[in-house]
């Protein structure tokens, strides 16, 4: 939930010093196009603003008579949507193993393998 916060206020404009903010950029807003319950979303929010990835002030809202909390990303909050949107490929890949050693282990534990089943 978390990486979509982050997504959804990267693709809204930014916000200048006396700029009004969109619907979208608020609770209301976002439990509207995410469709989930506000207190699941008031939690991430709040983990989010603790991890200073998300900054949130009061500002007029368009289409709102009065100033709400308005959510809009720090900077750490913009490198973390271009790492969620360009993940980095220049790391390795964990390699497959055919065979572990709780596999050999059990081999060897068990005598009974297929190929004595096979001729018994």
């Amino acid at each position: 939930m978390a990486a979509r916060v982050i997504l959804h206020l990267s693709s809204l404009p930014r916000l200048g010093p006396n700029d009004v903010a969109h619907l979208e950029q608020t609770q209301q807003g976002m439990v509207a196009t995410f469709g989930v319950l506000q207190g699941s979303l008031v939690r991430v929010l709040q983990r989010l603003v603790a991890g200073e990835v998300v900054a949130v002030e009061r500002r007029f809202v368009s289409g709102v008579n009065r100033r709400m909390k308005v959510y809009r990303l720090t900077p750490l909050g913009v490198a973390a949507a271009h790492d969620l949107r360009h993940p980095r490929i220049d790391r390795p890949l964990p390699q497959r193993v055919e065979i572990s050693w709780v596999d050999e282990a059990a081999a060897k534990s068990n005598p009974s393998s297929d190929s004595e089943r096979a001729g018994a």
